[in-house]
C-alpha cells in the first residue's frame, strides 16, 4: 500500500490577521465618516433653508407692524376726537363727526405674525440646526414679545365687547348703516346731522369708561409694537451677518 504524505498549509502570521482587521476597520470607519458628512451637509442645507424662510417672514412682519402702528395711533386719535366732541358739547351743534369717529372707535387690529417658519422650527426640532446661540435666543425673545402683544390685544377685546353693548345708548344704528352704504367704499361721514339717541350723562360716562381702558390698552400696544420692531430688526441683522441672507 502506498502511503501519501499530507501537505500542510503554511500557517498565517499574526500580522496578516492584523492587516485584515485594520482594512475592515478602515472600511467601516470611512463609511461612517461619509454618512456623517452627508448628514451634516443635509442639516446645513436645511439650516440655510430655515434661515432664508425666517428672514422673509420677518420682512413681512415688519411691513405689517408699520401698518399696525399707524392704525393704532389713528385709533387713539379717534378716541380723543370723540371724547372732545362730547366733553365740549360740540355734538349739540353738529353730530356728523360724533357718528364718524364713534363708528371708527370699535375697530380691532389683531396682529397676525407670519410665524410658519418659527412654528415649524419648534415642532420639528429644527432649532437645534441653528448653530448660533444668539440667533436662537433672539428668536425666542421675538416670539415671547409677540405672545405678550397678543395677550394685550385679547384683553382689549373684552373692553370692546362692553363698549359695543353701550353704543346703542348713544348712537342710532340706522345712521351707521347709512355711513356704510353698499360697502364698496370706506366709511363715509353722515350726509347730515342725524340726531343722537336721548342718552343721559351716566350712560355717556358708562360708554367712555371702557373706551378709556381701550385707549390705555392701545398706548401699551404701541410700546410693544415698537419693541417688536426693534427685535425683528435685530434678528434680521443677525441673520444677515451670520448667513448673508437678504
Amino acid at each position: 500500500m502506498e502511503v501519501h504524505a499530507h501537505s500542510h498549509t503554511a500557517r498565517k502570521k499574526w500580522t496578516h490577521y492584523f492587516w485584515e482587521f485594520l482594512m475592515l476597520f478602515l472600511a467601516v470607519f470611512c463609511g461612517f465618516l461619509a454618512e456623517y458628512k452627508l448628514e451634516q451637509t443635509i442639516e446645513r442645507h436645511r439650516e440655510k433653508e430655515y434661515i432664508a424662510s425666517l428672514y422673509q417672514d420677518l420682512k413681512t412682519d415688519t411691513l405689517n407692524m408699520i401698518i399696525l402702528l399707524k392704525g393704532t395711533k389713528e385709533d387713539i386719535a379717534n378716541y380723543d376726537s370723540v371724547f372732545d366732541i362730547f366733553k365740549s358739547k360740540k355734538y349739540l351743534q353738529e353730530t356728523s363727526n360724533a357718528y364718524y369717529f364713534g363708528r371708527k372707535l370699535v375697530t380691532l387690529r389683531p396682529f397676525y405674525p407670519t410665524d410658519g417658519t418659527i412654528t415649524q422650527l419648534e415642532n420639528s426640532g429644527g432649532l437645534r440646526l441653528i448653530r448660533n446661540r444668539a440667533i436662537v435666543d433672539s428668536i425666542q425673545s421675538y416670539k415671547l414679545t409677540i405672545s405678550f402683544l397678543k395677550s394685550i390685544q385679547d384683553f382689549e377685546r373684552e373692553h370692546f365687547a362692553l363698549a359695543k353693548s353701550l353704543m346703542g345708548k348713544i348712537f342710532d344704528a340706522n345712521v351707521f348703516d347709512i355711513m356704510i352704504g353698499d360697502g364698496s367704499n370706506t366709511l363715509q361721514r353722515a350726509d347730515k346731522n342725524y340726531p343722537l339717541m336721548p342718552f343721559t350723562a351716566a350712560e355717556l360716562n358708562d360708554f367712555h369708561i371702557p373706551m378709556n381702558f381701550i385707549k390705555r390698552n392701545k398706548i401699551t400696544q404701541i410700546a410693544l409694537i415698537k419693541r417688536l420692531q426693534e427685535k425683528a430688526s435685530d434678528l434680521m441683522k443677525l441673520l444677515q451677518e451670520k448667513y448673508r441672507v437678504n
